[in-house]
């Protein structure tokens, strides 16, 4: 039987919520060629809400809080394949489409599969509006074929050897 190494997100600045509860999780974890990223809210170094209530710079903050989690795990935003955002509060389609042109112009198109589920009035801390995590497969990021050889043409976001295309 094979056992495969775990490796831990370690990114340094990145919050701890030392004030508010204990914690005894890491960001990430990296099994193998999987990387799994936990909840990643607007918070700072010492645990505390950057932009209370404000959705849009919520999202900004989290999805670069995403993006240095699976990068210190030797992935890409490229390698995500889910990706699931929580809300908290009322939530109009403005915002809504805000955040989401917000969240998918970190992902190559077509982006990975994606929930949104609106969780209630708060998310763990007061003023928190948005949290996302992610599972991501390392050296998954997109490889484009364009055409076929029947003539037919499509876009396709994993790596394709198509035989006869010399």
């Amino acid at each position: 039987m094979t056992t495969l190494e775990r490796r831990f997100a370690e990114v340094p600045g990145h919050w701890q919520v030392p004030g508010h509860f204990k914690i005894n999780h890491s960001h990430g974890i990296r099994v193998g060629d999987m990387i799994y990223v936990g909840g990643q809210e607007d918070l700072d170094a010492n645990g505390n809400v950057n932009n209370p209530g404000d959705i849009v710079a919520q999202c900004k903050n989290v999805m670069e809080s995403l993006k240095r989690v699976i990068e210190s795990l030797g992935g890409t935003m490229g390698d995500v394949v889910q990706f699931n955002t929580f809300y908290a509060g009322e939530l109009s389609y403005e915002e809504w489409q805000r955040t989401y042109d917000i969240r998918f112009s970190y992902f190559p198109a077509p982006g990975p599969t994606a929930t949104g589920i609106l969780i209630g009035e708060e998310l763990n801390l007061p003023g928190i509006r948005v949290e996302v995590n992610a599972v991501a497969i390392v050296g998954s990021a997109a490889t484009r074929v364009e055409a076929f050889d029947d003539g037919t043409q499509a876009t396709l976001d994993v790596p394709v050897e198509v035989a006869g295309n010399d």
